[in-house]
């Protein structure tokens, strides 16, 4: 296992763990072959330095980039991801965290396939405080099953009612509505299943700026930094509207920009125009 540890912002007993998204494309869950892998690409592990420093910075405690199953230094195949082997690969490193710096405990955030990991560990373990999903597909379609755990994907649903019982969580959801990966109901389904059993559960309807309107890491850092810092969930959800405008902005400017850049490139294509009927006539 392979872990990048900041205590640039701060140190603290309950660090933040941070799970990144799915990575290396796509693949077939009948065949378990790679079907795309057009987003492999290679990480620069000084980026996720920097990325776990930023983290800390912004949370004022320790903040850990973990890394999964097959990526980012840790061994395996990432084949394997969001499987129960993945999963029970993941507590027994928080355990081994745990050991090593005597941690009392941690705060989970994850982004797409990580938050269906933290999403579980909560529901296992009794030592997590903040917990915040982003763009994760936790009520999936079934899938089929395996007698090897690496092929075996991992179910958060089937132990819901821990969470709603564990009264020392604190649980958010980051949510794009337009998310073209993961679709909204897989991500609101959790949250409807957890307020009809009694928990109320913050959900922040968010406006991510990348292509896919999937990447809500930016909201998810600033939902985890505001839980560990204590803040009320009306703060928090005012900080996220800040950042929704200024994105929705943001965005609204690059769809003027790329109708701007279609325009200008349909009119290089149109073909030179002919002499007039004026002129053809003087001729």
């Amino acid at each position: 296992m392979r872990y990048y540890l900041s205590t640039a912002g701060g140190e603290g007993s309950r660090p933040v763990v941070f799970l990144q998204g799915d990575q290396l494309g796509k693949f077939n869950v009948k065949t378990w072959v790679w079907t795309d892998t057009t987003e492999a690409k290679d990480v620069d592990s000084e980026d996720l330095v920097k990325f776990a420093d930023g983290i800390s910075k912004f949370t004022k405690t320790t903040a850990i980039y973990l890394a999964r199953v097959g990526v980012d230094g840790t061994s395996g195949r990432h084949l394997a991801r969001k499987s129960l082997l993945e999963f029970d690969l993941m507590n027994a490193a928080l355990d081994a965290l745990k050991q090593r710096h005597g941690f009392e405990g941690f705060h989970l955030a994850g982004q797409s396939g990580g938050s269906l990991l933290v999403s579980g560990l909560a529901e296992l373990r009794h030592d997590i405080g903040c917990l915040v999903i982003g763009s994760g597909r936790i009520i999936s379609p079934e899938l089929p099953k395996s007698k090897d755990p690496a092929r075996s994907p991992f179910d958060p649903t089937l132990s819901i009612s821990q969470l709603v019982q564990n009264r020392a969580l604190r649980p958010f959801v980051v949510t794009d509505k337009s998310d073209k990966r993961v679709p909204v109901a897989q991500q609101v389904g959790l949250v409807d299943r957890l307020r009809k059993a009694g928990r109320q559960v913050p959900q922040f309807f968010v406006e991510a700026t990348d292509d896919l309107r999937h990447g809500v890491g930016p909201y998810t850092e600033l939902v985890v930094a505001g839980c560990v810092l204590g803040r009320p969930d009306e703060e928090i959800a005012h900080a996220v509207a800040t950042l929704v405008t200024r994105n929705a902005a943001y965005n609204e400017r690059r769809r003027n920009e790329t109708k701007a850049k279609a325009s200008i490139l349909a009119a290089a294509r149109q073909p030179a125009p002919g002499p007039s009927v004026e002129a053809a006539a003087k001729k």
